[in-house]
């Protein structure tokens, strides 16, 4: 019988020697983040190991072996740790452009397009991201006089402009622009995506933003012979090339196929519509628009088949040289030109190295074990990119390619368990026998079926070994995954992508012919596009979980290996693996529940005041685990949902799948303008509300879906308890206006006032021994009324009103209060200049003064009688 496609014949005989390296080096790496050691004692450690392991080498004995290969775990931890730190993002040269510049500030600066210019389009307008690679800089804004008393600079500066880049403008060219600029930040909210990060992985610090094409201006340089001349042409021509491909792209083609074929060819992902990504997201299926080693591998195969076939064609080279290796060999070639193709980057070169691994295995007869190449391509990506092992591309992909190796074998056989004796009475399904053409067509379908069940094992077991660092990143999974990617794959990686690399090739030498082939592969596109689409509006087609804990994903894939390894081994060591198996089964379910009935048997008390730039979102977590979140606004835009990217990835990280209230203090979008992301996936039974219409058509919308959730609104009255739990309890300090409201009424009259601040909602948690105000918005004259009405409004933690304004600062207020701590919630750089200098002032009274624009995230642990406060900065 013909061998199963992909079959492995040992999948865990591993090389102790390079696992023991690789392992170690990796977790020295994580280890680098977390602790910082001198270097000069962990550069005299490596040398002591080196000495050790030296000794124990000459050294024969019964623990020989053991202590061997302990000391050199240990010496690859250390050596990892010190990789990691010298590669270290922080710069060392006085010249470059973050040593320069430490805030906000125009300046004008001159430099090198350093990669090809990324457009997105978005209803309010077109905007481009580009790189600079600085040359010199001027603080200052007059771009004519850039050379006039300019520095010498050095660095990268990602800029976003409004409209697009001058059309001359190339990767490689020289420019002059007048930019606004800053140090990169992001929301230090636990769970939340770490921009900043992302950014400093890519040796980027700072951004930019420019406000006008007007602001750009190419410089003409003079060509010069030499060396470097010709050495920066080099550098630059893989991304003149993605820059020529997207332009050419731009003019044949129309959306979504435009975008897409963006995405699979040069890597570009910021042109594809915003409804096309998001059901390739919930149809599993966004990792096809990445370049990955997928796609390489997919080309590597392709390649290698229509070669072996034409050297097969040769008589004499079938008796004078390996068919195999050559065929292999030349492989090389298109999977270059396809990473030129790409431009070159970062993810495009990981993806080329891990396939040239595997293809340099097989050259040298090194091909029997994939777990080895698996260890030795990580070894050699972790070694040039040292913090990549961070990164959801680089854990994913690896993920995904060890549990191929290990899970598809064992996922097929069980399937096809029985195909043997399915045989013995079905000849023309017996790939040895030769059939007549009769007798063939009999078994396509069958072979049809086979390969039908080889696609579903094949993404099912990339599925389970991505599943934990698909939740702990993302928070998603696809339920429909399998099949979408059965029917979407070939269209896209065997069609469309094959056919774009050649139209590619001849948008030089015949542009007629390559809009031919563009258009010819966008006949697979746009078919799965429409897959993706309707897969993706099923129901349940993909579901958001809270993230998962450490512990969670060690024990889950401590139950795919031992439950892989029970294939594997016999007797006395496979029992031994299915007790592991069962126990990291039950302890799998016993974490979440342990952690559940914890909650609800707490009596404590938590606050957090996370940092969603300028807006407010505040979540409760009170006694027998209720979750209340007051507010959910901040800084976003049509392109970013402050909801979705920052506050329920919070939620998600604290464990939270379900809110029991949402309180919207008053209809300003910054407080709610993230909401109906998270009414929609964490379903409150309450959604408390002063009683405004409010002016603005998304709060409409927002209270719309709320009762098509089924939410119930709610208008607080005043003094009111709206929550209690022993001596815990939630009191309505200000309903925000007169009288008395039915939850069912609004009041018109309410919608005319014009100062919606004063209209605020204003809470007081109290506790045992501690209590926190919310005042909202509120201005000074509404806190002084309230310090008139001689309402209960002490507390221990303040949030301050209006986000730290100086129209809120009112000192009788604070003194009737008389906070220990004042949070205040705003952003960096926020266009009000919040909070005001006064808010500061107090700390002269002993009152201390965060902010979350500076210390991040607030959280406020009220436990024994004690108020613990931590912050959660990244910036």
């Amino acid at each position: 019988m013909k061998e199963l496609p992909f079959r492995q014949q040992h999948p865990l005989s591993l090389s102790l020697g390079l696992l023991t390296v690789v392992a170690p080096f990796a977790i020295g790496i994580c280890w680098a983040e977390t602790l910082i050691l001198n270097n000069h004692i962990i550069l005299h450690a490596i040398l002591l190991l080196f000495g050790l392991i030296f000794i124990f080498s000459k050294y024969n004995s019964k623990y020989h072996y053991f202590i061997f290969y302990f000391l050199l775990g240990i010496l690859f931890f250390l050596i990892g740790y010190n990789h990691a730190q010298t590669k270290s993002n922080v710069p060392t040269d006085q010249n470059h452009v973050f040593n320069q510049i430490k805030e906000e500030q125009t300046v004008s600066l001159y430099g090198i397009l350093a990669e090809h210019p990324s457009v997105t389009t978005l209803p309010s307008g077109t905007k481009t991201r580009f790189l600079m690679q600085v040359k010199t800089l001027r603080l200052g804004s007059n771009i004519k006089n850039a050379f006039k008393k300019h520095r010498k600079a050095s660095g990268l500066i990602l800029l976003t402009l409004q409209g697009l880049v001058p059309g001359e403008l190339r990767p490689g060219d020289h420019f002059l622009v007048k930019t606004k600029v800053s140090p990169v930040d992001t929301f230090s909210t636990p769970g939340s995506f770490d921009y900043k990060k992302y950014l400093a992985n890519q040796s980027i610090l700072l951004k930019g933003w420019v406000d006008s094409p007007n602001n750009v201006m190419k410089v003409h340089t003079v060509i010069t012979s030499g060396i470097i001349p010709e050495l920066l042409s080099i550098l630059y021509f893989p991304e003149r090339i993605r820059h020529h491909i997207a332009n050419f792209i731009d003019t044949t083609l129309t959306q979504p196929s435009r975008g897409l074929y963006k995405a699979i060819l040069i890597g570009d992902r910021r042109d594809i519509p915003p409804s096309v990504l998001d059901s390739f997201i919930n149809a599993g299926c966004i990792h096809i628009l990445a370049i990955s080693g997928m796609h390489m591998g997919i080309l590597a195969l392709i390649s290698i088949a229509v070669l072996t076939w034409l050297l097969k064609r040769s008589t004499w080279l079938l008796l004078h040289v390996n068919i195999q290796k050559t065929a292999v060999s030349i492989a090389l070639l298109p999977l270059i030109a396809y990473a030129f193709i790409a431009g070159f980057n970062i993810p495009v070169l990981r993806a080329l190295l891990m396939t040239n691994v595997f293809i340099l295995a097989i050259i040298f007869d090194r091909a029997g074990n994939l777990i080895n190449h698996i260890l030795l391509a990580a070894l050699i990506i972790l070694v040039w990119k040292p913090a990549a092992i961070l990164t959801a591309s680089f854990q994913l992909s690896f993920s995904a390619v060890i549990a191929i190796a290990l899970i598809y074998p064992l996922l097929y056989n069980q399937i096809f368990q029985n195909y043997t004796y399915f045989l013995s009475g079905r000849p023309e399904l017996d790939p040895t026998i030769k059939l007549s053409p009769l007798e063939s067509q009999y078994a396509f379908p069958e072979l049809l079926i086979k390969w039908f069940f080889a696609g579903i094992t094949l993404t099912t077991a990339a599925m389970l070994g991505t599943l934990p660092l698909m939740l702990f990143h993302f928070n998603r999974i696809s339920l429909v995954a399998p099949l979408a990617n059965l029917l979407v794959e070939p269209l896209i990686c065997f069609w469309s992508l094959i056919v774009g690399i050649i139209a590619c090739f001849f948008i030089p030498l015949a542009p007629a012919l390559a809009k031919v082939l563009f258009k010819a592969g966008s006949l697979g596109l746009i078919p799965a596009e429409r897959i993706c689409a309707y897969f993706s509006s099923l129901p349940y087609a993909s579901l958001r979980l809270s993230t998962p804990s450490f512990l969670e994903i060690i024990l889950f894939y401590i139950l795919i290996l031992s439950i892989v390894m029970t294939f594997h081994l016999k007797t006395t060591r496979k029992r031994f693996c299915i007790i592991i198996a069962l126990f990291s089964f039950c302890s799998l379910l016993a974490v979440p529940a342990i952690s559940k009935i914890t909650k609800y048997a707490s009596i404590t008390t938590s606050v957090s005041v996370l940092d969603v730039g300028h807006g407010s979102s505040i979540l409760l977590q009170l006694p027998g685990n209720k979750n209340i979140l007051i507010d959910g606004g901040g800084s976003g835009n049509e392109n970013f949902n402050i909801g979705e990217r920052v506050i329920a990835p919070f939620l998600w990280k604290m464990q939270i799948n379900h809110l029991d209230a949402v309180v919207i203090s008053h209809p300003h979008s910054d407080h709610y303008n993230g909401l109906p992301f998270i009414l929609t996936y964490f379903h409150p039974k309450e959604l408390w509300v002063n009683g405004m219409t409010g002016h603005d058509p998304e709060y409409q919308q927002l209270l719309s879906l709320a009762n098509k959730l089924n939410i119930a609104i709610t208008i607080p009255r005043t003094d009111e308890i709206v929550f209690q739990s022993g001596l815990t309890r939630l009191r309505c300090v200000n309903n925000g206006f007169p009288g008395d409201y039915s939850s069912d009424r609004m009041s018109s009259s309410l919608t005319q006032r014009s100062d919606t601040n004063d209209m605020s909602i204003v809470l007081r948690l109290e506790t045992a021994d501690n209590s926190f105000l919310f005042p909202a918005d509120i201005s000074a004259t509404m806190a002084n009324t309230l310090v008139s009405k001689r309402k209960n409004i002490q507390a221990d933690i303040l949030l301050a009103p209006h986000h730290g304004s100086k129209s809120s600062m009112s000192l009788d207020f604070i003194e009737t209060v008389a906070p220990k701590y004042i949070a205040i919630s705003a952003g960096r750089n926020n266009p009000f200049n919040f909070p005001d200098k006064s808010f500061f002032d107090l700390q002269q009274k002993g009152i201390q003064v965060l902010t979350t624009g500076r210390d991040g995230t607030l959280t406020f642990t009220v436990e024994d009688k004690k108020t613990i406060m931590s912050r959660y900065q990244v910036n």
